[in-house]
């Protein structure tokens, strides 16, 4: 009795969901948010997991550095940045039909590899680090951050086929 009724429970907020979100772009935007916000969360727990093993793990404050790192080292603004080019990509995915997961998992793991260690390169330091070039910086991103940028890559295009593109009709994706 209890499977009929969650089963019943999980076909109608389907349904609801459906309804709500009824055009493509609806669906598309509420995939790249939630996408964005996956790859944020991968981001921000890769910061907090790396800064942990100190002598004395302190969850709360790894958290709160991550977060301000997400901020202020330049993954958010990649986020935003990554706004144009994914139009681009999702434009680019309704012409060439391929398979839809593997293809946006891999774009968006190639533009936030590039403009992670763009913006994390461009991005503000403190006083006390020694003044470095672009290229400097943009080495330093891909050394420390590279493998963290492209996962959450992985995980911001899955995230994004899943809920925005995956639901769309075939006949929406006709240029």
């Amino acid at each position: 009795m209890l499977d009929k009724a969650e089963s019943y429970l999980l076909r109608s907020s389907k349904v609801a969901l459906d309804m709500m979100l009824s055009s493509p772009g609806e669906r598309r935007l509420v995939g790249y948010v939630a996408g964005a916000a996956f790859a944020s969360l991968v981001y921000v727990a890769w910061l907090a997991v790396e800064r942990l093993p100190g002598t004395k793990p302190d969850v709360g404050l790894s958290l709160v550095i991550a977060f301000f790192f997400w901020l202020a080292s330049g993954f958010a603004l990649t986020l935003l940045l990554m706004i144009p080019p994914w139009a681009v990509a999702v434009w680019a995915y309704r012409r060439l039909q391929c398979h839809g997961e593997l293809y946006f998992a891999l774009i968006a793991a190639i533009l936030t590899f590039v403009l992670g260690c763009t913006t994390a390169s461009l991005a503000p330091k403190p006083l006390f680090i020694e003044d470095q070039t672009f290229l400097e910086g943009a080495v330093l991103a891909v050394e420390r951050q590279g493998i963290c940028f492209v996962i959450a890559g992985l995980v911001f295009g899955s995230s994004y086929w899943r809920l925005g593109e995956r639901h769309i009709p075939i006949r929406c994706h006709k240029v």
